[in-house]
């Protein structure tokens, strides 16, 4: 977040591409107003709605460009108009479906003649009950939206982003050079390796078509990664137009079996009612037993519609993977990147740059820690070069990742090697590439905790090559920083020695060592994984 009266940041190159994106998707969502407040054409509102969906969505990637308090203002507003919206364009959507299926039936009487224009299809009456019922809750819903809307031009909140994107609009121009780029592809590949990796995350479920909560929530984690993809786009040569298409008509197919379930929740839920209640003289507006016949006639078509559609869907997705569609969106994310977001060309010294130390320097409390584990996670390397076989670029990685690896502290102890990993591998500061980002990323997550490492987003983006190194580093300054686990710097010196499939770590140092010695044994599990080797601190 910007601090109130620093606008430093906002000429970052995230703020920078944010400024590119963002005025248009709010003038999107801003012209959209009055058509919703006239509530004559659904249309308006369903533009309305996805408009408020690609703000919300594109906001939080370029949240440390704007002011903390203005920013939740801003998003506490949009998810209140979206969720109206939504009410009322799902409500849209329902009625729209049965007004079609309508003029189907009277179409369809047309051209069998007259003769049969007396026999009406079975699923009509519930159709017109549907639709009565569906048209009086549209009309209640109507005043929530308008309510909705006065409660979002009260809160002054589109005028404060048209502000606020100006004021940042004309701070760029004013410094006449546009802010390095080479940090977005980062970002966004991090933003689009994770709603990958949460989509992915439903895929087991896909063959199961009794799950129906788990493909609703395929289907959102689809639409997530549609609109983050299409955010970041423009950062690569062919804009993921490929994989764009595909995840929308993903998004698209679990939409229409998602409609299915919620006519098949819904006519179930009134078929169950109508069964526990007593009929007295004034339930005219309950179904009758013809349209209680239709209502399962209707039920049972939406019950096949649904696996016709689930069916469609399953083989479509198992086309995508067979194409190797996301290992190839992964690959895209490194090298399909435009000229212009490229980063410099790596100086040829190994030494650590000036923005490392600066990094590194915003955390003066874990300093001397960090330069400890560092010398540490070096002698470990130098000892057992002949078990990693890495060279000197890896050995300056290792010591880049042991200097920033406790750089989540600026936001306290729990979660820090998380948050630390994330704030590296997107720092627009650091003179890396994406690949040894995700090196020294991988190396700083897991550090503590449990370690696995094929779960992160870093591990995801690198290259098989690559996967291996950044095992080796992390599995390295895990043992390190297990070695001054009480941030003591006690231990003074280690000797490694290679016996069969061990390793054997010597330690000295001031004091009573248990402590450091248990906690790098424990640490010494993704050593023993990497390296085969069990490490054996002594």
């Amino acid at each position: 977040m910007i601090p109130p009266g620093n606008y430093s940041v906002s000429r970052s190159g995230r703020c920078w591409y944010g400024m590119q994106k963002l005025p248009s998707l709010l003038e999107a969502f801003t012209r959209e107003i009055p058509g919703v407040k006239d509530g004559k054409d659904i249309e308006y509102i369903h533009r309305m709605r996805v408009a408020s969906r690609r703000l919300r969505a594109a906001l939080p990637l370029f949240e440390p460009c704007f002011p903390e308090k203005e920013y939740r203002a801003w998003m506490r507003q949009l998810s209140k108009i979206t969720r109206a919206l939504g009410e009322a364009r799902d409500t849209d959507v329902q009625i729209a479906f049965l007004q079609k299926h309508q003029k189907k039936d009277r179409s369809g009487k047309l051209r069998q003649g007259l003769r049969n224009a007396a026999v009406e299809p079975p699923e009509s009456p519930a159709i017109r009950y549907l639709l009565a019922e569906l048209q009086k809750k549209r009309s209640r819903i109507q005043d929530r939206v308008l309510v909705s809307l006065g409660g979002l031009e009260k809160s002054g909140i589109t005028g404060a982003m048209q502000t606020e994107f100006s004021r940042q609009v004309l701070d760029l121009r004013a410094a006449r050079r546009r802010p390095p780029l080479h940090g977005l592809p980062a970002i966004a590949a991090y933003r689009i390796s994770r709603r990958l990796s949460r989509l992915l995350h439903y895929e087991p479920w896909i063959h199961h078509p009794e799950a129906v909560a788990e493909h609703h929530a395929t289907r959102i984690a689809a639409k997530k990664l549609r609109y983050t993809m299409e955010i970041y786009g423009t950062l690569y040569r062919n804009g993921l137009r490929k994989p764009l298409v595909r995840v929308k008509k993903i998004q698209e197919m679990l939409g229409d079996i998602h409609d299915c379930d919620v006519w098949i929740d819904h006519v179930s839920q009134i078929l169950l009612r109508e069964r526990t209640l007593l009929r007295s003289s004034r339930s005219s507006e309950r179904p009758d037993p013809a349209t209680l016949a239709s209502l399962r006639t209707f039920l049972r078509q939406r019950e096949g519609a649904r696996m016709q559609m689930y069916r469609r869907f399953v083989r479509f997705w198992e086309s995508l993977s067979r194409a190797g569609l996301w290992a190839d969106l992964l690959r895209t994310l490194d090298t399909g990147r435009r000229t212009l977001f490229l980063p410099p060309p790596r100086p040829e010294s190994d030494g650590i740059p000036d923005a490392v130390k600066a990094l590194a320097g915003q955390v003066p409390d874990v300093a001397e820690h960090s330069r400890h584990v560092t010398r540490l996670a070096h002698v470990l390397f130098d000892s057992l070069v002949s078990l990693h076989g890495l060279g000197s670029r890896d050995r300056s990685l290792l010591e880049v990742a042991g200097l920033l690896h406790d750089t989540g502290w600026s936001g306290g102890k729990d979660g820090h090697s998380g948050r630390g990993a994330l704030i590296v591998f997107t720092d627009e500061t650091l003179p890396y590439d994406l690949q040894e980002r995700a090196i020294i990323s991988l190396a700083i997550a897991c550090h503590r905790g449990q370690a696995d490492p094929d779960s992160l987003p870093f591990f995801s983006l690198l290259t098989t090559e690559n996967r291996e190194r950044a095992l080796a580093l992390a599995a390295l300054l895990r043992v390190a920083d297990g070695l001054d686990f009480m941030h003591s710097g006690a231990v003074r010196s280690i000797r490694c020695t290679l016996v069969s499939d061990k390793v054997f770590i010597d330690v000295e140092g001031a004091g009573d060592l248990a402590a450091e010695k248990e906690r790098a044994r424990l640490k010494g599990d993704l050593f023993a994984r990497v390296f085969h080797s069990r490490p054996v601190v002594r």
